[in-house]
């Protein structure tokens, strides 16, 4: 039986779904239009944990997504309009916040490349066919170079005992520049990654735990500021907050940035951690 906490908690995320769903054009409009003039290496979050990127000249996607598809919304931004200067799109597994079939498959004509797990290419074929010559199937360790962009796959840390799908993280090099993007991590097992050295910056999806976002101290909070401190990087952000398709027990917000920013801190206290939300730019 739900909680008084989780009742009233579940009470404010529905307005802030309603909230969402009337602010979200602007914030769309916004940063497609910042995106489409950028000239300084630098990512925009469309919704929780999906990335728009610009980077040494490039115009790409990892995981791109709308929120109108997670909440359900009667018009859809024109996506092969707003989209139409993307050269690549990059896909690493098939979680309901994570695959948007709807832009998908309105930007599935458009003359993109695509990198694209074989554990998704059933899902993605069952959403619209592509052309085949553009679909690239990454391999772990097995580098792909799209201008002056580098992508290196590995195998995600996304299976779990409470479930989790494949998933494929990738390393990003760009301008001189080690972006890690590890995907939705549920196993903090360090051991279990390929040894990336020193990085610029990771994006750290925040989960501390199955249904433990109403607890006063999640589960899995010194597990996630541990593994993520000990990624050698320089700088940490935090995204996978407000994903409004999630109960309250699952659901992450600010409280909980507050408590990530401080637990890293006593691993290491000279890391940069900062929070980025929907619709927010990140300089990279």
């Amino acid at each position: 039986m739900p909680t008084e906490r989780f009742r009233k908690r579940q009470a404010e995320i529905d307005t802030l779904i309603e909230n969402a769903r009337a602010t979200y054009p602007l914030h769309w409009r916004n940063l497609i239009l910042e995106w489409q003039s950028a000239k300084q290496d630098a990512v925009w979050l469309t919704y929780a944990a999906n990335y728009l990127f610009f980077t040494a000249g490039l115009r790409w996607a990892l995981d791109p997504f709308s929120l109108y598809t997670r909440i359900g919304a009667a018009e859809q931004p024109d996506f092969a309009s707003d989209l139409s200067m993307l050269e690549l799109v990059v896909l690493s597994h098939t979680h309901n916040d994570h695959l948007d079939p709807n832009l998908i498959k309105a930007i599935s004509e458009l003359p993109i490349t695509w990198v694209i797990p074989e554990f998704m290419l059933g899902r993605v074929n069952e959403i619209t066919r592509l052309h085949t010559e553009r679909v690239l199937i990454p391999q772990p360790g097995l580098s792909l170079r799209f201008g002056n962009l580098t992508l290196t796959p590995f195998q995600g840390l996304h299976m779990h005992a409470g479930g989790g799908v494949p998933e494929m993280g990738y390393l990003a090099e760009f301008s001189g520049k080690r972006w890690l993007f590890p995907g939705d991590t549920r196993t903090f097992n360090l051991s279990a990654l390929p040894h990336f050295g020193k990085l610029d910056g990771v994006f750290a999806h925040l989960w501390l735990g199955k249904t433990q976002a109403c607890a006063d101290r999640p589960s899995q909070l010194e597990n996630f500021s541990q593994f993520f401190a000990g990624l050698g990087a320089n700088r940490i952000v935090i995204s996978h907050m407000f994903e409004y398709g999630r109960d309250a027990d699952d659901f992450w917000d600010e409280r909980h940035f507050k408590m990530v920013a401080e637990c890293i801190k006593e691993f290491d206290a000279k890391l940069k951690v900062s929070p980025v939300l929907m619709g927010e730019r990140i300089t990279l």
